[in-house]
C-alpha cells in the first residue's frame, strides 16, 4: 500500500501554513484600512490648518501686534469657514505662547495637523487643529470582525478543500494499489494452475497410459493396476488444485452461476446444507467477482471445519453503492480465537484491498457471521 498517509502528511504541513495566512489577512487588512483612514484624517486635518492659516495671516498682515487680542474677530472669520464647530483648533505664537481663542475642545482620540504662518521670511504662528479618530477606531473594529470571518472562512476553504480532495485521491490510489495486488494474486494463480496442469498433470498423463500400456503385456497386471489408479487419484488432486486456482465457473457463468454451482457442490461434498442468495447484481469488474468468490469458498470452509453447523447462508446484494456479502450458519464457536487464521485474514485483506471492509462476528456459544462491503 501507499509507504505514508498522505492524507496526514499533507495536513501536518497545511495547517500551519493556513494559519498563518489567516493571521496574516487578519492583522494586515484592518491594519491598512486603519493607517489609510487615519492618513487621510491627518490630510484634511493639515487642509483645514493650512486654511486657518491664510485666514491668520491675513490677520496678522492687518494688525501685526495686536491680532492676538482680537479673539471674537478671529473666531468670527474662522467659524465662517467652519473651522470651530467641528474641530479642536490651536494658535500658538512664534515663541509657543497660546493664543486664547475659547475653551479648547479637545477629542477623546486627537489627531493633530499644523500649519505655520510666514509673515516677511519669519514663523509668526502655528496653527494647530485636531480631528477626532474615535469614529476611525470603531470602524477598524468592525473591518477587523468583518476580516475575522472572512479570514476563518478563507482558512477553512484553504485547509478543507485541498484536504478533501487528496484523501478522495488517496482512497483512490489505495483501491488501484489494491486492484493491483489481487490482479497479481490472481495472475500468480493462472500461472501455477497452468504449470499444474501442463507439467504434472500431464506428466502423469503420461505415465497413467505407459501403465495401462505395460499392464496388458505383464504378469503384474494387479500391482500396474494400483499404480495406476494411485496415478488417477493424483490426477484428479491436480485438476481440483487448478480449478480451485482458476474457477472456471465464474468466466462460463458469471459470479451469480459460479456462486451457484459452488454452493451446491460444496453441500455435496460436506454435511453442511448451503442456502445461496444473490440479488440481480450490476456489471462489475472481474478483480471483484474474484474477491467475492474466494471469500465465499473459505467461509464455507471456515464453517465446515470449526463451526459444527448443519446450514449455511450466502446473500449477496447491491446497497448503497456497496456490494453487501454475507456468510453465515448455525452452528455454535465453542471459544473465542485468540488469533485469527490465515483464511479469515486472508478475507479482511481481499476487502482492504479493494476498499472495502470485513467484519467478522465471533461470539462464543454463537454462530460466526462474516460481513463484507465492497465499493462497487
Amino acid at each position: 500500500m501507499i509507504p505514508f498517509q498522505l492524507t496526514s502528511w499533507f495536513r501536518a504541513r497545511m495547517l500551519p501554513l493556513v494559519i498563518v495566512a489567516a493571521l496574516v489577512v487578519q492583522v494586515s487588512a484592518p491594519l491598512s484600512y486603519y493607517l489609510t483612514k487615519r492618513h487621510e484624517l491627518w490630510r484634511d486635518a493639515r487642509a483645514d490648518a493650512t486654511l486657518a492659516a491664510l485666514i491668520l495671516h491675513a490677520e496678522i498682515d492687518q494688525r501685526p501686534t495686536l491680532w492676538r487680542y482680537n479673539a471674537p474677530k478671529l473666531l468670527e472669520r474662522l467659524a465662517a469657514e467652519g473651522l470651530t464647530s467641528t474641530n479642536a483648533l490651536e494658535i500658538r505664537t512664534q515663541s509657543g505662547q497660546l493664543v486664547p481663542l475659547e475653551p479648547l475642545r479637545l477629542p477623546s482620540r486627537p489627531l493633530w495637523g499644523s500649519a505655520q504662518v510666514w509673515i516677511r521670511g519669519e514663523i509668526a504662528a502655528t496653527v494647530w487643529v485636531a480631528v477626532d479618530t474615535s469614529p476611525l477606531v470603531q470602524s477598524t473594529a468592525l473591518v477587523s470582525a468583518a476580516f475575522f470571518g472572512l479570514a476563518l472562512l478563507l482558512g477553512m476553504i484553504l485547509y478543507l478543500v485541498p484536504v478533501y480532495v487528496i484523501s478522495i485521491a488517496q482512497r483512490r490510489i489505495q483501491a488501484l494499489l489494491g486492484e493491483l495486488a489481487l490482479t497479481l494474486q490472481e495472475d500468480d494463480r493462472c500461472r501455477i494452475a497452468r504449470d499444474l496442469h501442463d507439467g504434472a498433470g500431464q506428466v502423469l498423463t503420461a505415465a497413467r497410459l505407459r501403465l495401462l500400456a505395460l499392464s496388458q503385456s505383464s504378469s503384474e497386471g494387479e500391482s500396474v493396476g494400483q499404480i495406476a489408479q494411485l496415478l488417477d487419484d493424483a490426477l484428479e488432486e491436480v485438476r481440483r488444485s487448478v480449478h480451485a486456482l482458476t474457477p472456471p465457473a465464474l468466466h462460463e457463468l458469471g459470479l451469480e452461476g459460479a456462486l451457484q454451482r459452488h454452493c451446491q457442490a460444496f453441500a455435496a461434498a460436506s454435511s453442511l446444507t448451503v442456502y445461496c442468495d444473490v440479488q440481480p447484481l450490476p456489471p462489475l469488474r472481474s478483480i471483484v467477482q474474484n474477491a467475492c468468490y474466494r471469500i465465499v469458498q473459505e467461509a464455507l470452509s471456515n464453517s465446515a471445519r470449526h463451526s459444527g453447523a448443519k446450514h449455511a447462508w450466502v446473500q449477496l446484494q447491491p446497497l448503497d453503492a456497496c456490494l453487501h456479502l454475507a456468510i453465515y450458519d448455525d452452528g455454535k464457536v465453542s471459544a473465542q480465537p485468540s488469533k485469527e487464521g490465515f483464511g479469515l485474514i486472508g478475507i479482511r485483506e481481499r476487502a482492504r484491498l479493494l476498499g472495502g471492509q470485513a467484519q467478522i462476528t465471533c461470539i462464543p456459544g454463537q454462530a460466526m457471521r462474516i460481513e463484507v462491503e465492497i465499493p462497487l
